[in-house]
């Protein structure tokens, strides 16, 4: 809503102290107004953003998009390949175990992460790296883990 905060204080004032002196000192003091309105207008906008970015992929990949690539939108994020398990086999015992380094187990396979984030060679950088995962931390789930590849 656009607020003429210059009309409205002159409207607020009554008309015998209307004189040249007190009109410019209102004009004055609604430029601070109207500069305190924008900030208050431009805050409420960028929380709006933050509130809309939820932790699925596609509001992640839009929020990246938004954020790195804005006119190419080559950001997305993507599931990972699924590693075979390594199996031994314990002394004595002859069913067989799987054994991995920290990785996720699902049905018999191991993923190493939750999601893959591919971002293009072009914007390869340790700015952009560090921005990505600082952005991903903040919006992802705790629990959820991700890499990033550049393509």
């Amino acid at each position: 809503m656009n607020i003429n905060f210059e009309r409205l204080l002159h409207l607020l004032l009554p008309t015998f102290l209307r004189k040249d002196v007190i009109k410019s000192f209102l004009s004055a003091a609604s430029v601070a107004l109207q500069e305190n309105k924008n900030n208050v207008d431009d805050y409420f906008t960028s929380i709006n953003y933050h509130l809309r970015v939820t932790p699925q992929t596609f509001s992640l990949e839009k929020m990246l998009n938004d954020k790195c690539d804005k006119t190419l939108r080559r950001i997305y994020v993507g599931a990972p390949e699924p590693e075979p398990p390594f199996y031994f086999l314990e002394n004595g015992k002859i069913e067989m175990q799987y054994f991995s380094n920290n990785n996720y187990f699902m049905g018999n396979s191991v993923y190493a992460y939750d999601f893959i984030v591919f971002v293009p060679l072009i914007l390869k950088s340790e700015n952009t790296t560090n921005f990505i995962t600082a952005m991903l931390n903040k919006y992802k789930l705790i629990t959820k883990s991700f890499n990033i590849q550049y393509l």
